[in-house]
C-alpha cells in the first residue's frame, strides 16, 4: 500500500484528538490507528503533530475540554457530512488555539 497524502492540520486534529476519520466515521484514536489510515508509521504521525503545533505535550497543557468537544461532536455526527464534521473540528481547533495554557479545573497543582 502506498502512503496517502499528509493530512492537513484540521484533518489530523479531528482524527488524533477527536476520533473522526476523514470519511466521517468515529474510532477511538491513537497514533497507531492514525498511522494505519495514512499508511505511515506512528512516528510520522507524531512528527506531523509536532509540525502543526499539536503535540500531545502542548495540547495537554491547554485549558480546553477536548473530551467534552469530542462527545458533543459524536452526538452531532449522525446529522453531519464528513465535511460538516471537519468544519466542527476546525471550530474546536480554533478554541484550542485561543485557549490559555495552565491549570485545568480538576488539577490541584500547576501543570509541569
Amino acid at each position: 500500500m502506498s502512503e496517502k497524502p499528509k493530512p492537513g492540520r484540521v484533518e489530523l486534529f479531528a482524527y488524533y484528538y477527536l476520533g473522526f476519520q476523514p470519511d466521517g466515521t468515529y474510532r477511538f484514536p491513537n497514533a497507531h490507528h492514525v498511522a494505519r489510515w495514512y499508511n505511515v508509521g506512528p512516528e510520522a504521525v507524531l512528527r506531523w503533530l509536532e509540525n502543526y503545533d499539536l503535540s500531545p505535550a502542548r495540547v495537554s497543557k491547554m485549558q480546553v475540554e477536548l473530551s467534552g468537544h469530542s462527545v458533543d461532536l459524536q452526538m452531532e455526527a449522525p446529522n453531519l457530512t464528513p465535511e460538516g464534521i471537519q468544519m466542527r473540528a476546525a471550530e474546536i481547533l480554533e478554541d484550542l488555539d485561543e485557549a490559555q495554557p495552565g491549570r485545568r479545573p480538576w488539577i490541584d497543582g500547576p501543570i509541569r
